[in-house]
């Protein structure tokens, strides 16, 4: 929700809350003694009450606090002093009102009926700012929380940028030598792919449909390197394509099924792709075959990276799984389905 919206929510619904009970107490107190009670009079007390507090916890309270805690002053003094003053100010604006438009038999100026104004604002004025200290703490932790992990999103995809383009560097520098045609033709749809991943690289999540095409571009690549030792499988369902993904999750996946996996086979071998939405949950699967002997030990930056990154943006919703057999290895992703 807006924070203005639930500001103004908040202040309405407490308000009305707080004097309904205070005109019930009343009310049950005239009932108890047998005194007459006026509808039309509570109700305009009521009002006057309501529209009163409202204006002086908006306009003086919350405007002192914001004004004054920008200093060095402390918290206890400022919310103190706001507290003291409002109630003072709301005790001289129900005198006013009183002595203006109430009833002209009631002494209005005596202690007891300014001491009870200015308890009762007091009460009131003191329950609402420690509401809005306490609601304040709240936001400003959960601001602080989504900045931290904000940052830890941007470090993470300033982490695998580099790290996909040292791997697509090194996979030119080794066909330098075997065919500088190819090469050259790398290096074109080499800056295509980074042209467009850098237009997209803001976000931390993307659609399903989005990743798919960086997922093109990558996949051209090696078609120019692996040529018809590279087949393709894809079994995207519609309902999957608008999912919300990790921005390059597919692609880390993709590139690390062809370089331990398709690459290292002399015969290559099929990557095969499936995604599907099930219980409310977006299913990605990416398989290819293998042979574990001739799979070189990484670093695993990139499959760290979108484990981290997972976890950050889906919490413990989303997961990232694999199992193997004797010729094939396997990657799950479940993430909780989140249209974009």
């Amino acid at each position: 929700m807006n924070s203005k919206i639930g500001y103004y929510l908040c202040q309405v619904i407490g308000t009305l809350l707080f004097f309904s009970f205070i005109a019930w107490a009343g009310i049950s107190s005239h009932i108890e003694e047998g005194k007459a009670i006026d509808l039309i009079d509570e109700l305009l007390t009521f009002i006057k009450l309501v529209t009163l507090s409202f204006l002086i916890s908006h306009f003086f309270v919350r405007a002192y606090i914001k004004k004054h805690l920008t200093t060095k002053a402390s918290t206890f003094k400022v919310y103190g002093a706001a507290v003291l003053c409002a109630a003072t100010v709301g005790m001289i604006a129900h005198t006013i009102f009183g002595l203006a438009f109430g009833d002209g038999e009631k002494a209005y100026l005596a202690f007891s009926s300014l001491s009870k104004s200015f308890i009762v604002n007091g009460l009131f004025f003191t329950l609402w700012s420690l509401l809005y200290l306490g609601i304040g703490s709240i936001i400003d932790r959960a601001r602080i929380k989504q900045q931290l992990k904000d940052h830890e999103l941007a470090s993470l995809m300033n982490q695998i940028n580099p790290h996909f383009l040292f791997n697509s560097l090194n996979t030119i520098r080794g066909m330098i030598y075997e065919d500088k045609e190819k090469s050259a033709e790398l290096v074109t749809k080499l800056s295509t792919l980074f042209r467009y991943n850098l237009s997209n690289d803001t976000k931390a999540h993307t659609s399903l449909a989005g990743e798919l095409e960086v997922c093109q571009h990558y996949l051209a690549i090696e078609d120019i390197r692996l040529g018809d030792r590279l087949t393709l499988a894809f079994d995207i369902s519609p309902e999957s394509k608008n999912a919300k993904i990790p921005t390059m999750g597919l692609l880390t996946l993709v590139e690390n099924a062809i370089k331990h996996g398709i690459s290292n086979l002399q015969q290559g071998g099929t990557l095969v792709v499936n995604s599907r939405v099930e219980d409310n949950k977006l299913l990605v699967q990416v398989s290819n075959p293998f042979k574990k002997q001739l799979v070189k030990s990484g670093t695993q930056v990139g499959i760290k990276n979108l484990q981290q990154r997972i976890s950050l943006i889906f919490g413990t919703e989303g997961m990232l799984t694999n199992n193997t057999d004797e010729a094939n290895y396997t990657v799950n992703l479940t993430l909780p389905y989140e249209p974009v």
